[in-house]
This record gives C-alpha cells, sequence and structure tokens, in this order.
C-alpha cells in the first residue's frame, strides 16, 4: 500500500490541472490581502471632514429635537399597546445621541479580522482542493488509464485507497501554504497600520484553531472530490454536481428555514468557527394580523464536526463499493 500510494502521490503532482489548481489557491490569497490592506487604510483628510460634519450635524439635530423624538415614540408605542392588546417594544429607550464612530470608519482590529480572512479564504480552499481531488480520479477513468492500471494492480479496494489518500495528503501543502500566507500577511498589514496590539496568546491560539480546521477541511474535501470523480467519471461532472447543490441549498433554506442545521454551508460554518447559530421565522396569526419573529438556535462545534464527518465517510465508502463493481473502462 504505501508503495502504490507513493506511486499516486508522484501522479498527481504530475497533473498540470492539478498544480494549476494549487497555485491559483496561492494565488487567492493575494486577493485576501488586497482587500485586508484596502480595509486597514485610514481615511483621508476629506473624508474625515465630510464624516465629521455629518456627525455634528446630526448631534445638533439630536439636542434640539431628541427628548420630543422619544416622547413621540413612546406615546405611539402606548398607542399601539392598547390597540392590539399586546405589550409592544419599539426600542424608545434606546434612542440616544448619536456616536462619533457611526460615522469616522477606523480598521478593524486584528483579532477581529484575522479569524474571518482565514474562514473566508477556506472557501477558495474547498474549491481547489475538490477539483484537485476530482480530477485526480476522474480523468483516469475518462481515458482508460484507470483500466491498463488494474492489469497492474488488480486489487481494486488497494488501488481506490491509495488514490483518495493520495488526493487527501496531496492537499496538504498548498493548504498549509495558503493559510500561512493569509495569516502572516494579515498580520503584517495590521502591524503596519498599527491595529494588532490586542493579540494576545488566547488570540493567536484561536487563530490556530481556525487554520487547523481549514486545513483539515480541505483536506477532507480533497478526499471527497477523489471519491465524487469515481462516481461520476468527469471532473466537469463533479463541478456541476457542486454548482448546483450550491443553488439548490440556497434554495432549501429559503423555502424550509428550519433545514439550516441540515445543510453543508451552515455545518462548515460551525466547523470553522467551533460551533454557529442560525435564525428560523416563526409566524403566528391571530385576529390583529400576522406577527413574525426570529428566533435563534445554536449549532454546536461536535454536531457540525459529527454530519461533516458521517457525509465524508458515506460518499467514501459508496465510491469504493461502486467502483469495485462497476466496469473501469
Amino acid at each position: 500500500m504505501r508503495r502504490l500510494l507513493t506511486v499516486e502521490l508522484r501522479r498527481l503532482f504530475a497533473r498540470r490541472l492539478v498544480v494549476l489548481t494549487m497555485v491559483g489557491a496561492l494565488l487567492a490569497t493575494l486577493l485576501v490581502l488586497l482587500g485586508a490592506w484596502q480595509s486597514a487604510q485610514p481615511m483621508s483628510e476629506q473624508e474625515l471632514a465630510v464624516a465629521e460634519k455629518a456627525y455634528q450635524d446630526e448631534l445638533e439635530y439630536w439636542e434640539e429635537n431628541g427628548e420630543e423624538m422619544v416622547a413621540q415614540c413612546l406615546e405611539d408605542e402606548a398607542a399601539e399597546s392598547e390597540a392590539t392588546g399586546q405589550q409592544v417594544d419599539w426600542g424608545c429607550a434606546d434612542y440616544g445621541p448619536p456616536e462619533r464612530e457611526w460615522y469616522v470608519r477606523t480598521a478593524p482590529l486584528l483579532e477581529q479580522s484575522l479569524p474571518a480572512y482565514v474562514a473566508g479564504y477556506a472557501q477558495v480552499l474547498l474549491l481547489a482542493a475538490l477539483l484537485v481531488g476530482a480530477t485526480s480520479t476522474a480523468a483516469e477513468l475518462t481515458t482508460g488509464a484507470m483500466g491498463t492500471w488494474l492489469t497492474f494492480e488488480p486489487r481494486r479496494l488497494r488501488v481506490y485507497g491509495s488514490k483518495v489518500l493520495a488526493a487527501a495528503l496531496g492537499a496538504v501543502p498548498f493548504a498549509v501554504a495558503g493559510t500561512a500566507l493569509v495569516v502572516a500577511g494579515v498580520s503584517l498589514i495590521a502591524v503596519h497600520f498599527e491595529v494588532a496590539s490586542g493579540m494576545g496568546g488566547d488570540e493567536w491560539a484561536a487563530v490556530a484553531g481556525t487554520a487547523a480546521r481549514v486545513v483539515a477541511l480541505a483536506v477532507v474535501a480533497a478526499l471527497v472530490g477523489a471519491a465524487l470523480g469515481f462516481l461520476l467519471r468527469h471532473t466537469a461532472a463533479v463541478l456541476g454536481v457542486a454548482v448546483v447543490y450550491l443553488i439548490g441549498e440556497g434554495m432549501v433554506r429559503g423555502l424550509v428555514p428550519g433545514s439550516a442545521p441540515w445543510v453543508l454551508g451552515t455545518n462548515v460554518q460551525g466547523w470553522l468557527a467551533r460551533g454557529t447559530t442560525y435564525a428560523v421565522e416563526t409566524c403566528t396569526t391571530d385576529a390583529t394580523g400576522t406577527m413574525c419573529e426570529y428566533t435563534e438556535h445554536v449549532l454546536s462545534f461536535g454536531q457540525s464536526a459529527a454530519y461533516l464527518g458521517i457525509l465524508a465517510l458515506a460518499v467514501t465508502v459508496v465510491g469504493a463499493v461502486v467502483f469495485r463493481r462497476r466496469d473501469a473502462a
């Protein structure tokens, strides 16, 4: 098995499309860093002057009319409560004077922005890893090379295992390199603009955890892509299924909000962020009309990890069963 795996790794990195995909994933880090650079840019003197004037105008308006606005809000709130027979809260007590930070844009602190940049880059890595895995197996089935290979190694499960493992291991170098470039680049930009002072041991540990989960997810995506390559036999078919799924997931979540914990996107987010939340709209109808409110639910890290693990295992096992029984030509 070790010899097979070594051979498959060499063949993987000999494929032009695989290498181009990996290089493209690394080049995509430049777009992330460009976004970080632009986000960290301070406001120009002209922009600051415009923002300050807008703030002063709003503050002056509030000083003249603020008390009247709050009183009117409370009066209307009481009238609505009396008319509907239900306690209505319009947040009148939260009304207050404007604050300068609403108008003056400041660069995000590194401890806030870095995990988001790393998680955002994960989308590029997942697509690249899926493509690497799919093309590493589907191309051999399309060209008929798989049949020739089986004459040298007829034990299909060993062949299958070596190929999907090679795809998974092959994703490690570019996933680690790309994630490291994002972390290092965004950090240097934050240091340059002096917004990195809040990074302590806990913050760096959290970033390292996010980066490790991104790399692990890329490895799983490559493995699943390789298994799908065996199932669908064409790289374009794998990418087509991925696109159709993403579109379908968005439609399902819009039509059935309660499906959020059972779709891939939510669980990927839960894995990367060590848990996430999703909102479900609940509507009630009575004599006064229909009222809707959003209820927030928690999707734990453990649930997301189990979901992704079971899904990856299922696709891999189905791919093995199909390859073992189907003609390789």
